[in-house]
């Protein structure tokens, strides 16, 4: 079954205000990686407040670049701001743990993705039928499709309630390492976890609660990567490709949003 887009070319104000948001936004994302292979004392210093190693910041700093890369080429947008939210949900959860300022530090990740998500918005009708709430679903291409994508859905949902429930029952013993993040923070941790998987769950903002899951979980990833090897920290990885198939398997729009299927067609 094949349904063909309908597309409409967006005004050129809003047009104009997304391509200025987006590159600016490019802008500041290549200066930020570029200032990651360097040994400017002000690198150095804020990484060794965050605790992380300045033998893994060149590697962050091509992350970076690749991701913005494909953020700017219009075939992968989307993808690249998904990335890009997950990139983000790491440089969150680093301000996080050392507990640094609200509004200057642990939500200025939180500024730079509304300029990425909002220079794309204002440009894909695609993109703004889902996002922040959705019209009606439209429909998948079988039955198979879509009862698989609830399947993996649920399961998604599951694992990440089942985490929320061991962050609440968490109890440090004496002996045990520190925890990843502030003790006064877990609860917090496990709200959120609660509020975005059940926007998740709400097909009206399925993919809003997706988008916020993507960057709570590259969060995860990259606290996982500072305390050990990096098996730990492609577990958020894997769950975020499980939520996003849950709901790619289930609504059509979303297989034309990824480079998964031609322009203009979407099966």
């Amino acid at each position: 079954m094949t349904t063909t887009i309908q597309t409409a070319t967006p005004s050129k104000p809003r047009l104009y205000t997304g391509y200025a948001l987006t590159t600016l936004v490019i802008l500041f994302l290549v200066m930020d990686a570029c200032f990651k292979f360097t040994t400017n004392p002000q690198v150095v210093e804020t990484q060794k407040q965050l605790g992380f190693p300045m033998s893994l910041t060149p590697g962050i700093g091509v992350l970076a670049l690749i991701c913005t890369a494909l953020y700017a080429i219009p075939a992968t947008s989307v993808l690249g701001a998904l990335l890009l939210t997950g990139y983000l949900g790491g440089a969150i959860a680093l301000h996080l743990r050392v507990d640094n300022p609200l509004f200057s530090h642990i939500l200025f990740p939180v500024y730079i993705a509304l300029f990425i998500w909002g220079g794309l918005w204002l440009r894909n009708r695609t993109l703004r039928e889902v996002f922040p709430i959705a019209s009606p679903a439209q429909p998948t291409a079988s039955k198979k499709l879509l009862w698989t994508g609830y399947v993996i859905t649920a399961i998604s949902a599951l694992l990440i309630l089942l985490t929320a429930v061991m962050k609440f029952t968490y109890h440090p013993k004496a002996g045990d390492p520190p925890p990843m993040y502030p003790l006064h923070h877990i609860p917090h941790l496990a709200y959120l976890e609660i509020i975005c998987i059940a926007l998740y769950l709400i097909p009206a903002t399925s993919f809003s609660g997706a988008v916020l899951m993507t960057g709570y979980l590259g969060g995860a990833a990259c606290i996982n990567l500072l305390e050990g090897p990096i098996g730990p920290a492609l577990i958020p990885v894997l769950i975020g490709v499980f939520l996003w198939a849950g709901i790619w398997l289930r609504d059509a729009r979303l297989r034309e949003l990824f480079p998964l299927r031609s322009p203009g067609t979407r099966g």
